[in-house]
């Protein structure tokens, strides 16, 4: 169960969130294999992003949580393909994106009442 949150200091158009949560989906299914019956997707927009002590002008912060582990390459290949679609939905340069990816222990994330 991944979540993907994208934290932007502007407000996302409607129809680009669309764009996104699809293109987040393909990522997170073709290279981690996780299907999007069970990925979150969140959207944190106008907030105050900092870099180097001085305002962000443009770009953002993913957040990827999961459930289990990746592999070094696949960790590679999510940030190449989350850097290439926020470029070609959002105009963000690649150098302006910055990932996180956070592997957690299936008993370590609650859902329905239970644990993984």
């Amino acid at each position: 169960m991944p979540i993907v949150n994208l934290i932007t200091k502007e407000k996302i158009a409607p129809e680009n969130k669309e764009v996104l949560k699809k293109e987040f989906a393909d990522v997170m299914y073709e290279v981690a294999g996780k299907s999007e019956n069970w990925l979150m997707v969140r959207f944190t927009e106008e907030e105050d992003i900092f870099f180097h002590g001085q305002p962000l002008e443009e770009g953002g912060i993913v957040e990827i949580k999961l459930v289990g582990k990746l592999q070094r390459g696949q960790k590679e290949e999510i940030s190449k393909r989350i850097c290439d679609v926020l470029n070609k939905v959002l105009g963000y340069g690649k150098d302006s994106i910055y990932i996180v990816i956070q592997e957690i222990e299936g008993q370590n994330w609650g859902y329905n009442g239970s644990t993984f």
